[in-house]
């Protein structure tokens, strides 16, 4: 039986128990430390197409982003380019909290709008078994606040985290961002 939860919210590997927990809170105090500012943020291209079953988690977040611009072009709307080093990250460390703490809630977006230097930023959520990009797109699709999110026309860049947690559910978290 396939289980999923979802969270939309507006504006890699997991560690376990109580000190995971701890070591996941202190890399992420010591990424943003070290952080540089949005201005000077690095992107990357988000491919256009994948080919074959992912290999590793890297490529099931491509492929989750491929899937998204799949859907945005069917509603009309422009396919989201680049991932963003910042919004990248900020994913990625909210993903490994996530998986290490077992909760499911989102980060405030004000967190992302200043430490990102960006204009607008938002975030959808899924944890579940029996994932795939399109289930994972499929799901979001059909829930509102999701949809609204992952449709968005002030989505421009993207940053996506999927990591397993100690129960082997998928972790999913994409944060969308707009700069300027």
């Amino acid at each position: 039986m396939r289980r999923t939860l979802l969270r939309p919210a507006l504006p890699r590997t997991s560690a376990h128990g109580p000190l995971g927990a701890v070591l996941v809170a202190l890399v992420a105090v010591l990424a943003l430390l070290g952080s540089t500012s949005a201005a000077q943020a690095a992107t990357w291209d988000v491919p256009t197409r994948t080919d074959g079953p992912a290999a590793n988690l890297d490529e099931f977040e491509d492929q989750l982003m491929v899937e998204i611009n799949r859907v945005r072009r069917i509603h009309d709307r422009r396919r989201i380019g680049v991932y963003d080093t910042c919004a990248d990250r900020m994913a990625e460390l909210w993903g490994s909290h996530l998986a290490a703490t077992g909760a499911f809630e989102h980060r405030d977006q004000t967190q992302v709008l200043r430490r990102c230097d960006v204009t607008w930023a938002g975030e959808n959520l899924i944890r579940g078994t029996g994932l795939t990009p399109e289930v994972m797109v499929r799901a979001w699709l059909d829930s509102p606040g999701h949809r609204v999110i992952l449709l968005n026309t002030k989505a421009k860049r993207a940053g996506v985290s999927v990591t397993q947690d100690a129960q082997g559910r998928l972790v999913g978290v994409l944060n969308v961002v707009r700069v300027g």
